[in-house]
């Protein structure tokens, strides 16, 4: 790769940078980079073999503390502050694709409410309608009749495994509504998740997206690359420094899609961020930005139990069936969730050499082997956290405090959704393919402070990180513009999950998709994000 030869580059290749890699090279006349810390996901035949395991099937999710296989390569392993003291350890994808390569593969759109706030964040082109229409030109739905490229299927009830089938039951006996599309506008209830899969295969963004656009002369993939920081002449990006010093030049663009945990990264080592913390690393301070800040993610309290004989086989998915709906302090705001999991899988282990002293948590909180049961997740929580690096170093991980739970509203919206998902657990539909449910009793559940201190010993995360590259008017706390231009630079992008200005109230992969379709288009017309008129929806 010499000097000069890309106009553009993408750094990082999960649900959103694949899209906005994708947008840029349609315009023949630029010449694009897309690089990847991790390794490829291409099927083809020739690359087959090579492949990380797991990624392709939809029935499992490839990661520690979910899988018993999984392939450690394709895995931050991401260490994350636990308010109580210690650390976590949370999966965060390292491969191609991104999330949308290993995880669930849930498909929801962000609600009205969403758009609301991020409307009055100074972000006037994201409204909802202008969302919906670009949500319904990704999607192939054959439930709403959208054709787009993006497959998205639902398990009928005829095809969900014994524990799944269940919940359902068990959601509907206590007052829950069914609904077969939890996806459409407004819908609250309980039902299929949308996934994005075909029969049993999971497909990621880079299998939509960028498999397609492996022929393209102007699009070159280069994984297994780690990113340090970027370069600015006269204040404008013009060199991407790689962790091994390799330097790539752009003449155009640097866009970041390096998500909501790296991005920032990358922009704090560059010397873009909050001057305090740039100081203390010794960087030279380019841009005074609350670059690492307003971080959010959707807290998950578990409640889980072993599977009946027989009530789980090997061939059963692990995720087929959820509930969303708003809670008694949001109306209106679908707030809360639930997911039914028929396997979550931790491997035993020595809690005396854990971090901090403290018992690791999963998705399935302490209990290791496996488990079923429902995740109980706080879709707009209160409580901000912060992304910073510990050192110049890219190969240190940054610190990450998400500091969930932190305020009275998350901590009461956690014991309405524990509370509701224990009476589905012990509805008499679910206790026939479950056994009790581990750690809780009626009693803890009954009592506020006994409740608080099962959540706060069990919570985990659902790896929806977002928020710490604002995309917010520069006076209302904003990093980027609603284009994801970073404020005070000049050919700097940011296109991920870290623009996000408030947490959606949904798994965060459509959000992210929508991001980098939006600002890819952007970057490949030459326009700025705007309201889309009614003519072009």
């Amino acid at each position: 790769m010499q000097a000069g030869q890309f106009t553009h580059i993408v750094v990082g290749a999960g649900s959103a940078g694949c899209l906005v890699a994708r947008r840029v090279a349609e315009n023949r006349t630029f010449n694009v980079l897309l690089i990847e810390a991790g390794p490829d996901v291409d099927a083809s035949p020739a690359s087959a073999s090579s492949v990380p395991h797991g990624v392709h099937d939809a029935r499992r999710v490839p990661m520690a503390g979910q899988s018993a296989i999984f392939d450690p390569k394709i895995d931050w392993k991401l260490e994350v502050d636990v308010t109580t003291g210690g650390q976590m350890i949370v999966p965060q994808a390292k491969v191609m694709g991104g999330g949308s390569s290993i995880n669930g593969g849930t498909f929801l759109r962000h609600t009205e409410a969403d758009s609301r706030e991020w409307v009055a964040l100074g972000n006037g082109g994201w409204d909802f309608d202008s969302s919906l229409a670009v949500y319904e030109g990704l999607e192939d739905d054959p439930l709403q009749g959208t054709r787009g490229p993006h497959p998205i299927a639902r398990a009928s009830i005829d095809e969900a495994g014994k524990i799944q089938a269940a919940f359902v039951d068990g959601a509907t006996s206590c007052g829950l509504q069914h609904i077969q599309d939890v996806k459409a506008t407004g819908a609250e209830g309980v039902g299929p998740a949308p996934v994005c899969r075909r029969g049993s295969t999971r497909v990621s963004a880079a299998d939509t997206f960028i498999g397609p656009a492996r022929s393209f002369p102007n699009l070159t993939i280069l994984t297994n690359s780690l990113v340090d920081r970027v370069l600015f002449r006269d204040g404008k990006a013009v060199t991407v420094v790689l962790a091994n010093c390799h330097k790539i030049h752009a003449t155009h663009e640097v866009i970041l899609s390096a998500g909501a945990i790296f991005s920032p990264a990358i922009l704090q080592r560059s010397g873009i961020g909050p001057a305090g913390l740039l100081r203390r690393h010794g960087i030279a301070l380019l841009v005074d930005l609350p670059v690492g800040l307003n971080l959010s993610d959707h807290p998950c309290i578990p409640l889980v139990a072993r599977p009946r004989p027989s009530a789980y086989t090997d061939t059963d998915y692990s995720l087929q069936m959820q509930a969303r709906w708003s809670s008694s302090l949001n109306p209106g705001a679908i707030d809360l969730q639930m997911v039914c999991f028929s396997y979550l899988f931790a491997q035993p282990v020595d809690s005396s050499a854990s971090q901090g002293g403290q018992p690791q948590r999963s998705l399935g909180g302490t209990e290791t082997g496996h488990v079923a049961g429902i995740g109980c997740n706080v879709n707009k929580p209160t409580s901000l956290g912060m992304v910073e690096i510990r050192s110049k170093d890219a190969n240190q991980m940054p610190q990450v405090r998400p500091n969930y739970l932190s305020t009275l509203r998350d901590r009461a919206l956690a014991r309405e959704v524990v509370r509701t998902a224990y009476a589905v657990l012990m509805s008499p539909a679910m206790q026939t393919v479950l056994a009790a449910p581990l750690g809780i009793t009626s009693q803890m559940v009954a009592d506020d402070v006994m409740l608080d201190g099962y959540i706060q010993a069990q919570y985990s995360t659902t790896y929806h990180f977002c928020g710490s590259c604002r995309m917010a008017d520069r006076e209302k706390g904003g990093v980027v513009d609603q284009s994801g231009r970073v404020y005070g630079v000049k050919g700097l992008r940011v296109a991920d999950a870290s623009v996000l200005p408030t947490v959606p109230a949904a798994n965060t992969m459509a959000s992210c998709m929508l991001v980098g379709e939006r600002v890819g288009r952007s970057v490949c017309d030459g326009r700025s994000v705007q309201k889309l008129v009614k003519s072009h929806i």
